[in-house]
């Protein structure tokens, strides 16, 4: 690469971000420089050196013959978080509802047709088989993704649905594209978003969409997740409230953050 020539800088950055991303596939696996170079279909030689580099700034780190993600992303992922005024708002909101509080609350974003998870909230009673900050899932399998494609105009979303085939994470995942219209338009109809075991076996998410608040110009939703065993109808239309008077008050700064408090 020429230091003078900007243009020339391109290729080893996308294949820079290729590698990040395939170390971040792995799950915390180490992947030799072999196993890089042979996901991606690149020399093992340029391999070896974008590591090195990734390795020098941080972004990776040497783990016995291989290779990690390297703890500078997760200094610059907090960083990011931090510039998110509203994600703070969602923590205080959460923490004094009166019934997401005891709940795992989260916060996604719509990136193509996945939802990328932001924040997580857990509450006295957190389940840990759900979606992390930074996971990744099929928008068409989820409640904040489902209620974030009902925001938009049914020819976009129409659109949109059509770009790839629709991935089923459990068998009561949605993967027809006319199944998930007519979803779309009931959760319109009624204001939040089911997740109906369609991600996890005994899981129930509820999730409505926050229409005011805007990450790199992305739609946004927060859901809470219980077992379905829990759910009756009476605390469903508490766990609603909560989360309806908690995107309230994200949606309008001027709102007093107190605005959740005793939800339900």
């Amino acid at each position: 690469m020429s230091a003078s020539d900007p243009g020339s800088l391109v290729p080893a950055i996308t294949r820079a971000v290729a590698i990040l991303d395939t170390l971040g596939e792995a799950e915390g696996r180490p992947l030799s420089v072999s196993e890089i170079a042979r996901a991606l279909g690149l020399p093992k030689s340029s391999t070896a050196n974008l590591c090195a580099s990734l390795e020098a700034a941080g972004m990776v780190a040497r783990i016995g013959q291989g290779f990690g993600l390297g703890r500078k992303l997760v200094e610059l992922g907090g960083r990011y978080l931090a510039t998110v005024d509203q994600l703070r708002d969602f923590y205080e909101l959460c923490r004094r509802s009166g019934h997401i509080s005891r709940e795992t609350a989260r916060v996604a974003v719509l990136d193509g047709m996945d939802v990328l998870y932001l924040g997580r909230y857990d509450g006295t009673q957190p389940l840990r088989l759900t979606a992390n900050i930074g996971d990744r899932f099929p928008a068409n399998c989820t409640a904040t993704g489902k209620a974030i494609l009902s925001t938009l105009d049914r020819a976009v979303a129409e659109d949109r649905l059509r770009t790839r085939p629709l991935v089923a994470l459990s068998e009561r995942s949605i993967t027809s594209v006319p199944a998930l219209l007519a979803d779309l338009e009931a959760t319109r109809r009624r204001g939040y978003a089911i997740d109906d075991e369609e991600t996890t076996a005994g899981i129930v998410c509820l999730a409505v969409p926050v229409s005011g608040f805007r990450t790199d110009s992305a739609p946004f939703a927060i859901s809470v997740t219980v077992l379905k065993a829990r759910l009756d109808e009476e605390f469903r239309e508490a766990l609603l409230a909560d989360l309806r008077a908690i995107a309230a008050g994200m949606e309008n700064p001027l709102l007093p953050k107190g605005g959740a408090d005793g939800g339900g």
